[in-house]
């Protein structure tokens, strides 16, 4: 099993390429959606953007049409890119992403390429969806970890540590349920090694060009989330017992609560205020 089987790349427009769609379609004929915050909206969003943040998107689905093409943009690109994904996998017809964002819209170009998404960290072949979903978990905690060593304010290392506890636990959880599911297998030597393939260094050259602040960083991290969402999404869609699809509901419905955290942090960033001690989210382990 492998990333690029369960996800289709998606399509891509540059805002020069956005513009001409939208200069020669009427405004019924597509929709255009901001998947930022309410205070970035309120800053600055373009013309008939309909704004639903990434963190309401799924339970808002209703106020888009599925049958028009949706044009979807965020800040930098990052949550779009993350929003496109979902809206695929909810069966929309032609989902876009203008890269860059509003930030490129408005001409400030960003260095380097497309900042890479969960697909950076799951990039090889596995044996099956345990695998592939521990090796995600295991990216994302060393992301965290990588991250807080950037940083040098105390609350925001803090939350960045607390996040990666966060994937601790739902590495945790995926062991054991490997386990319960392949008893012959016991011992997961596979799995208990999978974690220690990552290389700090690597991966912050692969987020160099979007880490250039807390505000970065979250933004970078609520589209790792939410790609992890909609992954145990669809791994519940597609599977046949229904002790595994509860299993994946379950894990995609925390992962909810992970881009919850980011997104309040975000927030109370955009506000001027302190992030403060991270909230504790009882997840049971």
């Amino acid at each position: 099993m492998s990333w690029k089987s369960l996800f289709t790349a998606g399509r891509n427009m540059s805002p020069a390429e956005a513009r001409s769609f939208m200069k020669h379609h009427g405004v019924v004929e597509y929709q255009l959606l901001d998947v930022r915050q309410l205070k970035e909206y309120e800053r600055a969003h373009l013309p008939g953007a309909l704004l639903i943040p990434l963190l309401d998107l799924l339970a808002r689905l209703t106020e888009l049409n599925p049958q028009l093409p949706t044009l979807v943009y965020c800040y930098n690109g990052l949550r779009s890119r993350a929003a496109c994904q979902v809206l695929r996998g909810r069966g929309f017809a032609e989902v876009i992403n203008i890269t860059g964002g509003i930030k490129a819209w408005n001409g400030l170009l960003l260095s380097g390429q497309e900042a890479k998404g969960m697909e950076f960290f799951v990039s090889d072949d596995f044996a099956d969806a345990f695998m592939m979903a521990y090796m995600m978990e295991a990216g994302l905690k060393q992301f965290y970890l990588a991250m807080a060593g950037m940083v040098e304010d105390r609350e925001q290392k803090a939350l960045l540590k607390h996040m990666a506890d966060f994937e601790d636990g739902h590495m945790a959880k995926l062991l054991r349920q490997y386990r319960q599911e392949k008893p012959d297998h016991a011992k997961a030597e596979n799995v208990s090694v999978m974690e220690g393939g990552f290389d700090k260094d690597k991966t912050l050259r692969a987020y160099k060009d979007y880490l250039g602040s807390m505000e970065d960083i979250i933004q970078l991290g609520m589209m790792l989330e939410t790609q992890a969402f909609d992954l145990y999404s669809r791994l519940a869609r597609k599977n046949d017992k229904p002790e595994l699809q509860e299993f994946y509901r379950h894990m995609a419905d925390e992962e909810k609560v992970h881009l919850g955290q980011l997104s309040r942090s975000l927030d109370k960033i955009l506000a001027g205020q302190r992030l403060g001690q991270p909230q504790l989210l009882a997840e049971a382990l």
